[in-house]
């Protein structure tokens, strides 16, 4: 019991004010006079507060006037993969943070988690800047394109509950770009059309074609991206919208009792109907280790699979 009481007692205590658990808040500094870093809590999307030992050089150098006053400015945060966001920097009598709808998306932008530490750097000091610019020194590029930010609500939906199979998933700004693409052009297409409205929530599919779901002539949909109230046995309209002219065609399918997994039969001529790639103006027949973007809809008018293959 001494121990671990000796222990804890080692450990720098929690600011009262900022919360920070580093100890570093007893003696105001940046690093270089000009960087700091942020600890992220629990609830960093929703608020995030500077660190008290870098609050007032913050305070000086975005221009507010009195420090002990609730006051709110508008600050640029950049970062070197040319991202620019206007969000919100509150300040009052004893703290100052960030938080709105910008900063959580943001946030979301890169991924950001909690326990992480953030850099931000204020600039040279010697240097008058007019602008109220923080770049925020992030290595990693972006986990989400700026497209997902000014897409509509409903794509934004169906990108954050897209399915990934093994070896499906996006690493690159581009491929989520494209994945964006992909749910606007499905949404456009719907609202262009008038496709009577599907039953329940789209679940988009990553799908990496390969030996193991794609055998013979069938081709294999996990469970998870096929909707709840489809029949067991039926065929579906296997539609690619993009780019260019649509390519329809009808499959007959069936749904495991055991799995839940969906088996669309006659797969081979989908595989063998040359489009144009996405991110590829290259036109080809589907291949074993492509991968394809697939949403399921299911409606009064009947099932149809939305797909296209990334290059």
């Amino acid at each position: 019991m001494s121990s671990s009481s000796s222990d804890d007692e080692s450990l720098p205590a929690e600011c009262d004010w900022c919360h920070d658990d580093r100890g570093l808040c007893d003696m105001p500094h940046l690093d270089d006079d000009r960087r700091f870093s942020i600890k992220l809590k629990e609830t960093f999307e929703v608020e995030t507060l500077i660190p008290c030992h870098a609050r007032r050089y913050v305070l000086e150098r975005m221009d507010f006037e009195d420090h002990e006053i609730s006051e709110t400015k508008i600050i640029h945060l950049r970062t070197h993969h040319d991202v620019d966001f206007e969000v919100n920097l509150y300040n009052s009598e004893s703290v100052t943070h960030f938080g709105c709808k910008n900063w959580e998306a943001f946030c979301k932008m890169y991924g950001f988690d909690e326990g992480m530490l953030i850099t931000m750097d204020l600039g040279n000091p010697d240097i008058n800047q007019d602008n109220m610019d923080i770049w925020v020194l992030v290595d990693t590029p972006p986990v989400l394109p700026l497209s997902y930010f000014y897409c509509l609500k409903n794509v934004r939906e169906m990108v954050d509950k897209t399915h990934y199979t093994d070896g499906s998933e996006l690493t690159t700004y581009k491929e989520k770009n494209h994945l964006v693409g992909f749910c606007t052009d499905i949404e456009n297409y719907n609202i262009y059309n008038q496709t009577p409205q599907h039953y329940g929530k789209y679940v988009p599919l990553v799908h990496v074609f390969n030996y193991g779901n794609y055998h013979g002539d069938t081709l294999i949909i996990p469970e998870n991206c096929v909707p709840h109230m489809m029949y067991l046995k039926g065929s579906v309209n296997v539609l690619n919208i993009q780019p260019g002219r649509p390519t329809n065609l009808n499959c007959p399918y069936e749904i495991s009792k055991r799995s839940g997994d969906m088996k669309i039969k006659g797969w081979k001529k989908c595989m063998d109907s040359r489009k144009e790639l996405l991110g590829s103006k290259r036109k080809r027949s589907a291949r074993i280790g492509d991968r394809m973007f697939s949403i399921l809809h299911n409606g009064e008018s009947g099932s149809i699979l939305f797909y296209a293959i990334l290059a």
